[in-house]
């Protein structure tokens, strides 16, 4: 049973939608971040049974939050704020380390985890990426040369 504190892989990418990078890489793929957030969110709601004023205005997660928890300050525990994350999140965000190069000695970043969401087959989130003509294999491309350049 779904649980609203859960954080999905549509939270995930809504909250990366509002990442400077996420938002440069959607648009060197022809893409732009403000119609994928309206084609997801138009999916979520089709989604929801009932929808509730407080989880519409609270919908998913801030960026800092996600980065914090797949590279927590100092080893600290990661802190969802009574969230839980579904296991499909969790896989995202494991993907997301397996995205980033081994080799390039730094952390995972925004680019990162949009590669590893847009593997996921979450139905809100898979029909949003198709609808749009994005790709896990382009968006990789992008964020290994921007990986690359840094």
């Amino acid at each position: 049973m779904a649980d609203r504190r859960d954080v999905h892989p549509h939270h995930l990418l809504r909250a990366l939608l509002d990442d400077r990078l996420v938002r440069q890489v959607l648009a060197e793929l022809g893409v732009e971040a403000d119609r994928v957030r309206l084609t997801l969110d138009q999916r979520w709601l089709a989604a929801s049974d009932t929808i509730e004023v407080e989880e519409v205005e609270t919908l998913g997660i801030d960026l800092a939050t996600v980065l914090a928890v797949v590279n927590p300050p100092f080893d600290d525990p990661p802190d969802w704020a009574g969230r839980r994350l579904t296991d499909a999140t969790r896989e995202l965000l494991v993907r997301a380390l397996g995205v980033r190069r081994v080799d390039s000695g730094r952390g995972v970043t925004s680019g990162h985890l949009l590669v590893a969401v847009l593997s996921t087959k979450e139905p809100i989130v898979a029909g949003t990426v198709r609808e749009h003509g994005l790709s896990e294999r382009a968006a990789r491309r992008v964020v290994d040369a921007w990986s690359r350049r840094a």
